[in-house]
């Protein structure tokens, strides 16, 4: 008789140990990978809260210098220019600011504004610092005494800075 033999070998089921090493290393790997990137996302996630925030103070100020004359000595909305462009502050108190130059050296930590719709108890860790200069050169007018830039930077928590400068011309 002739029989054939059966194999007692049977179809491998499961994973080798060195499958299975190589499987816990690739995925270590893309794990430690992704942690990664992870938490450095996580540690800038507070960012566009600062952005908005510093932004919305700023702009909060530029509104409030904005509204202001050109200086002392011209009309609200401009007037002709007499002589040339001088930044001075007279000395006086905030409530009392009437014109762009007084706003020059200002530094408020925490941030005040004259008046203002913006809860203010919410950005007791900013500082506002602001600088004025003649400046109608820089837009190609004929003279300083057209124009100021103002520059309002704002100090975030965290250190950061945030600086935004415009231009008022006196025309």
């Amino acid at each position: 008789m002739n029989r054939k033999f059966k194999s007692t070998h049977s179809k491998q089921k499961g994973v080798t140990l060195i499958e299975m090493v190589i499987t816990i290393v690739v995925l270590g790997i893309a794990l430690s990978a992704l942690i990664s990137s992870l938490s450095s996302g996580i540690s800038q996630s507070a960012t566009p809260l600062w952005e908005s925030r510093s932004l919305e103070l700023t702009q909060a100020y530029l509104d409030e210098i904005l509204a202001m004359k050109f200086d002392g000595t011209q009309p609200l909305g401009g007037g002709v220019v007499a002589g040339a462009c001088s930044i001075s502050s007279d000395g006086q108190t905030r409530a009392n600011y009437d014109d762009v130059d007084d706003y020059d050296g200002l530094n408020d930590s925490p941030p005040q504004l004259i008046e203002t719709s913006l809860d203010m108890s919410s950005y007791t860790d900013f500082s506002v610092l602001v600088s004025v200069t003649c400046s109608g050169t820089e837009l190609a007018l004929s003279d300083d005494a057209y124009a100021k830039r103002i520059v309002v930077t704002v100090n975030v928590p965290g250190g950061q800075t945030r600086s935004v400068a415009v231009y008022k011309g006196n025309f």
